[in-house]
């Protein structure tokens, strides 16, 4: 084999080639860039997809004199069809040839005389003959023969086949001729196609939960669309491969990863998942980076214990759990300021089943100066219309001073708000999540003034939130929700700056060290996973560097409008009392 030199002139570039040109490089953007300024080694590699031929060994001499050694391997398979690895190294002048030495070699392997190489060259038989002699002196080997059989088992034979392959016999001169019958020429300038990297984004699109894909899609149609008129990531365009599911069963969303899999996805970002040991055994064996916001700390606890079989697996936002301690951190700061003062210490949670949630209720009861709340749960909440009647006959009875709705789905927390104000009780409403979907705003009206509700991750009311915000509207005709448009938004842009660093998508180990040591700062505050579990902070709960985190906002709807009540310094209101509270 021709020798690699040492040093930094080395290298190593591996690619994937399809039978319609289209690149998939193996080791970085480096091979992408080689084949963009050598296309015919693409068509070299379609035309040996259409021989009969399984491998192809070569040297191709640059137009700087280099020397690269290329192997061309018919070894895989995509759905499509066979694929074509080429590997093309840099290499010394093997024993030391020159040029037009390696040119007389490549024609002396091929059985031609030194008359017939002079006529192929334009140049006199005596110069020809003065060639091999050298060469014999080079390579030590004194026939023709000799020649002949080693560089033909080592690839020693240049490309373009010197004087043209008409008539030349040899496997590479077949190659060659065959890919010029293709329609390709040497002076072609046609740049590879590169395949797009795939994200894959399962989405409850006619199910429960519709509104919210609906937001998440949007947001990530929109960095998608914005990355791609910035040119891609490393030359190569983004697209979206959307998967519908049943997000409250496990059978349908395996089937969807499944499917996604298959599709060869480069990395898939999801948003409602669950705790289920099987889907994140699955979400690990693709290996590709799976980033979500099932909000789940019994996920992270899987991922934590999992490592690193499942460290492709990235939480962007805090665990549910926080919002418990959010939930404390807030009505101890009412009470401080005396803007609330409950009329007793009951909470009531309306929590619906839903494997591995836990909204931290444990940190609620409890917490400073001694002041612990009762807390009673409901689990056995309504489901596609059912009367909410049996709910709040409960609450009537217990009374509480805070009632608490623990579902993330929007159509939970518009048919409460609904059944609540028909018999409002002196309480204040606090909810989990579902109000950030515009949805809610638009079918209760005014009924939804006064709810005040949380997320782990919302889109803040600064420059860069303002700014996401009016391109959404502007690209889709209506204002984002305050909370899974943007973070859709920031996984698409926390992908690509992680691709665009490594250089490759489908380094997927590379991928995933690049997520767990980076910070981005997105729409909806910071990301970092550098923790153990790989999980997003929350800010002021987990760290009190907002550099690193995102905020666990705490919102206020007030007429038809939202606004942060909590943490400082993302505040831009005071909390005031509902009207039902105001009226009892």
């Amino acid at each position: 084999m021709p020798q690699s030199p040492r040093g930094d002139t080395a290298c190593l570039e591996c690619a994937y080639i399809d039978d319609k040109g289209i690149v998939e490089e193996l080791t970085g953007k480096a091979a992408r860039l080689l084949l963009q300024e050598r296309t015919r080694l693409i068509e070299y590699a379609k035309a040996l997809l259409r021989s009969d031929r399984d491998e192809l060994g070569f040297i191709w001499v640059d137009e700087r004199c280099r020397w690269l050694l290329v192997r061309i391997k018919i070894e895989a398979e995509n759905r499509e069809g066979p694929l074509a690895r080429i590997r093309a190294e840099a290499c010394e002048p093997v024993f030391g040839l020159t040029i037009r030495e390696l040119d007389i070699l490549t024609l002396v392997a091929a059985g031609f005389s030194n008359d017939v190489i002079a006529a192929r060259l334009a140049v006199s038989a005596r110069t020809i003959a003065k060639h091999v002699e050298n060469i014999f002196a080079k390579t030590k080997i004194w026939t023709r023969a000799g020649l002949a059989s080693m560089a033909t088992d080592r690839g020693i034979l240049r490309l373009p086949t010197p004087g043209g392959c008409h008539g030349y016999p040899l496997g590479t001169g077949l190659i060659e001729n065959l890919s010029q019958k293709s329609g390709s020429s040497s002076g072609s300038s046609r740049q590879p196609t590169l395949r797009p990297i795939l994200i894959g984004m399962p989405l409850s699109l006619s199910a429960r939960g519709n509104a919210d894909a609906l937001e998440m899609l949007n947001g990530a149609t929109l960095a998608v669309e914005q990355l791609n008129m910035r040119g891609g990531v490393n030359g190569r365009a983004l697209q979206l491969v959307t998967a519908d599911v049943d997000i409250t069963s496990s059978s349908c969303l395996a089937a969807a990863y499944e499917a996604l899999i298959d599709d060869e996805v480069d990395a898939i970002t999801a948003g409602y998942s669950n705790a289920d040991p099987a889907l994140l055994r699955l979400a690990g064996s693709f290996r590709g980076p799976y980033l979500h916001a099932a909000t789940m700390d019994s996920v992270v606890q899987c991922v934590r214990e999992g490592f690193p079989q499942l460290g492709n697996i990235f939480q962007v936002c805090a665990s549910d759990i926080n919002y418990g301690i959010g939930l404390r951190r807030f009505l101890d700061s009412l009470e401080a300021r005396g803007e609330w003062v409950p009329r007793n210490r009951r909470i009531v949670a309306l929590q619906p089943f839903w494997p591995g949630l836990n909204i931290g209720l444990d940190h609620v009861d409890g917490g400073s100066g001694g002041k612990n709340w009762q807390i009673d749960v409901i689990t056995d909440l309504p489901r596609d219309g059912a009367s909410w009647d049996p709910v709040m006959d409960k609450l009537h009875r217990v009374d509480p001073s805070v009632v608490v709705l623990a579902s993330y789905f929007v159509e939970d927390a518009i048919s409460l708000q609904r059944a609540f104000m028909a018999r409002p009780l002196p309480a204040l409403v606090y909810k989990v999540y579902g109000p950030s979907i515009p949805l809610y705003r638009q079918e209760l009206g005014q009924l939804a003034d006064g709810v005040v509700w949380a997320t782990t991750t919302g889109l803040y009311a600064d420059r860069i939130g303002s700014q996401f915000a009016l391109s959404y509207k502007q690209r889709f005709g209506r204002d984002p929700g305050q909370s899974h448009a943007g973070i859709a938004y920031d996984r698409i842009n926390i992908l690509a700056g992680a691709w665009a660093r490594v250089g490759n998508a489908r380094l997927f180990s590379k991928v995933a060290e690049d997520l767990r040591s980076t910070i981005h700062r997105g729409v909806n505050g910071s990301y970092y996973f550098g923790a153990e579990g790989q999980v997003g902070l929350a800010f002021p709960d987990d760290t009190q560097d907002p550099s690193i985190s995102q905020a666990h906002l705490i919102f206020q709807i007030l007429n038809g409008e939202q606004y942060i009540l909590s943490p400082h310094p993302y505040a831009n209101s005071r909390f005031q009392k509902p009207s039902w509270m105001l009226q009892q």
